[in-house]
C-alpha cells in the first residue's frame, strides 16, 4: 500500500503514526444529509485514474469491489465501469463492462462472469463483487446475480493504473456514459457472502479498504488511508444526480460518530474547494463534535485545513471537555496559527486573514513537546512554533467552531480534520501538504 508512514516519537520509540480519524467534507453533504452530486462521465473523453499499485493486485485472496452507478443509455460496445489494465495488451487483470444490457466481469482478460440485467438504465443501481475462499458472487442491489462461481484467478497486475469510466489505456469503445458514486475496493476481505440490503449511507473505510472514492465533489479525493492521487482526465465533472444515500454520521474511518447540533442551520455544507463545512454566524448553539479521547498518555497529530471568514472572539477547533484539558487548534480570537495543548505553543493576537491555512499540531507525551507546523501557499520547511510543558496533552473529542458551552464562536470554513495516533515528521508534513495543496488553491 502507498499509505503515508508516520513516526511516533513517544517515549523515544519509532512506530508508525496511524490515521485514526478522518473528517472531510469531500462527501458532498452534512453528516446525515442526502448527497446531491456524483461523478459524471460523457462517454467520449472523461475518466479518472489512480496510479499503478500492488493494491490492485488482488492475488488469489478475498476481496470486495462495490459502487453505485447510473447508466444513461444502452451501450453496445464494451464501456468499462472500471478497469486495471487494457484489453489491447492481452486483457485487463480486472474490469467490469455492461454491454447491450449484459453485465460482464473480466479477470485476466477472460469473461469470468456474465449476466443479463433488468432495471439498470436511467436509475441508480448498486453493484458488488465479493470473493470469499475462492468463491465469487456478483450482486445487484444486494441480490445475487446468477450463482456463486469458483474463482482461483491470480489477479497480479501491479503495473497498470486503476481507471474509472474507461480502461487504463482508453479506446473509443471503452468510455462509459453515466454517473458513478461511492466506489470502494477492499483487499483481503469479501464482506458479502449472501444477499444483503444495499447500503443507504455513503461508504466508509472498513478493514482492508485500499481505495474509497465518494466521487461526490471535485476535485475528487481518495478517502482511504492511502491518499491516492486521482487524475481527472478529460475534466470529469460532478452533476446534480446521486443515489438516494445519506452522508454517514461517522468520520471516514467509520470509527467516530459525528454529533451535529444544527437547529439554527448556521453550519452547512458548501461545494467550495471540493467541499467544506461552513459556519456562517456567531450562534453558539450549532456545533459539530467528533473524535477520540486523547487527554492522557497519547502522542498525536491533528491536521486541519481551514479558512477564517472574519476576525471574532472565536476558537475554531476546541476540545469538547475543557475540564479534562484546555486544548485548541487553528484560530484564536480570529487569528490563525493557534495551538494550545493545555499550554501555549502559540496564541496569536494579530495576523488575521481570510486565506486557506494548513495546521499540524503535534504533542509527544514522552518529551512533553508540542509542535506546530503551518502553511499557506508554500510547504513547511520547519516547525512554526514549539513549546515544552509537562502539563500538556490532548483533547476529549474535537468541537468545531466554538468553545465548550457555545462561547467564542468562530465563523470559518473547515475542509478537513485528520487525527493520527503519533507524531509526524517534517517529511510527512510535506507529503500531506503536497497531497492537498491543489484542492485548496495552492
Amino acid at each position: 500500500m502507498s499509505g503515508i508512514a508516520m513516526l511516533n516519537a513517544s517515549f523515544g520509540a519509532a512506530a508508525p503514526a496511524v490515521l485514526v480519524m478522518n473528517l472531510d467534507a469531500t462527501v458532498g453533504a452534512m453528516p446525515g444529509s442526502n448527497i446531491t452530486t456524483s461523478a459524471s462521465f460523457d462517454g467520449s473523453t472523461q475518466y479518472l485514474t489512480l496510479p499503478a499499485s500492488t493494491d490492485w493486485a488482488l492475488g488469489t485472496g478475498d476481496f470486495t469491489i462495490e459502487w453505485w452507478q447510473y447508466m444513461s443509455a444502452t451501450q453496445n460496445s464494451f464501456p468499462r465501469i472500471f478497469s486495471v489494465g487494457s484489453s489491447g495488451s492481452g486483457g485487463a487483470s480486472i474490469a467490469v463492462s455492461i454491454e447491450g444490457g449484459t453485465f460482464y466481469f473480466w479477470e485476466n482478460g477472460n469473461f469470468t462472469f456474465s449476466s443479463v440485467l433488468s432495471s439498470y438504465l436511467t436509475t441508480w443501481v448498486h453493484f458488488a463483487i465479493s470473493r470469499v475462499s475462492g468463491q465469487t458472487s456478483v450482486y445487484q442491489n444486494g441480490t445475487k446475480l446468477g450463482s456463486t462461481f469458483s474463482d482461483t484467478n491470480n489477479i497480479a497486475d501491479s503495473s497498470s493504473t486503476l481507471a474509472i469510466g474507461t480502461e487504463s489505456t482508453p479506446t473509443a469503445v471503452t468510455y462509459y456514459t453515466g454517473y458513478i458514486s461511492n466506489f470502494r475496493i477492499i483487499k483481503g476481505t469479501g464482506i458479502y457472502t449472501a444477499n444483503f440490503v444495499a447500503p443507504t449511507t455513503t461508504l466508509r473505510a472498513v478493514s482492508g479498504t485500499v481505495a474509497l472514492l465518494p466521487l461526490a465533489a471535485a476535485p475528487f479525493m481518495d478517502m482511504s488511508t492511502n491518499l491516492y492521487t486521482i487524475t481527472n482526465n478529460g475534466t470529469t465533472t460532478t452533476t446534480a444526480s446521486a443515489p438516494t444515500l445519506a452522508s454517514a454520521t461517522t468520520d471516514f474511518t467509520g470509527t467516530y460518530t459525528i454529533t451535529t447540533t444544527n437547529a439554527g442551520a448556521t453550519i452547512a455544507y458548501n461545494s467550495a474547494t471540493g467541499g467544506v463545512f461552513r459556519k456562517s454566524t456567531s450562534s453558539g448553539a450549532d456545533v459539530m463534535v467528533v473524535g477520540p479521547n486523547y487527554v492522557t498518555g497519547q502522542s498525536y497529530t491533528v491536521f486541519m485545513a481551514y479558512k477564517i471568514s472574519a476576525t471574532s472572539a472565536g476558537r475554531l477547533l476546541n476540545t469538547q471537555s475543557e475540564a479534562s484539558k484546555d486544548w485548541l487548534l487553528g484560530a484564536y480570537n480570529g487569528h490563525p496559527k493557534a495551538f494550545y495543548p493545555n499550554f501555549s505553543v502559540n496564541l496569536p493576537s494579530s495576523g488575521a486573514d481570510t486565506v486557506w491555512h494548513f495546521s499540524w499540531g503535534t504533542f509527544n507525551t514522552g518529551t512533553s513537546l508540542g509542535q506546530l507546523y503551518t502553511a499557506t501557499s508554500t510547504q513547511p520547511t520547519s516547525t512554526s512554533f514549539t513549546g515544552t510543558n509537562s502539563g500538556g496533552g490532548g483533547f476529549n473529542q474535537l468541537r468545531l467552531f466554538s468553545r465548550s458551552g457555545g462561547s467564542e464562536v468562530q465563523t470559518a470554513d473547515i475542509g478537513m480534520i485528520r487525527v493520527y495516533n503519533g507524531v509526524v515528521t517534517l517529511a510527512q508534513v510535506q507529503s500531506l501538504y503536497a497531497a492537498f495543496k491543489t484542492r485548496f488553491g495552492y
